[in-house]
């Protein structure tokens, strides 16, 4: 028999179980590899139109933050999958 609420407990597991659940860990190191070029190229086009026009957007502003959290959690995700 299994145990009292065994299945809440299989709800319960954090999102890095259930990502790599769905995706390989290649996989993911790939979408990190494109996050980071993705971010490193807005960076560089946001950099530059602050430079030329003294002007800052905020939208981009802010999909650079989205991207930098995701390329962090995608990380360290796989750097918990490689280690011991």
């Amino acid at each position: 028999m299994s145990r009292l609420f065994e299945s809440f407990e299989y709800l319960d597991r954090g999102w890095d179980v259930r990502m790599l659940e769905r995706q390989s860990l290649r996989s993911v190191f790939v979408w990190i590899v494109i996050l980071a070029f993705v971010l490193g190229m807005d960076v560089a086009v946001t950099a530059y139109q602050i430079l030329r026009t003294h002007h800052l957007n905020w939208s981009e502003g802010t999909n650079m933050l989205l991207v930098g959290v995701l390329a962090f959690r995608y990380s360290r995700l796989v750097y918990r999958g490689i280690g011991p």
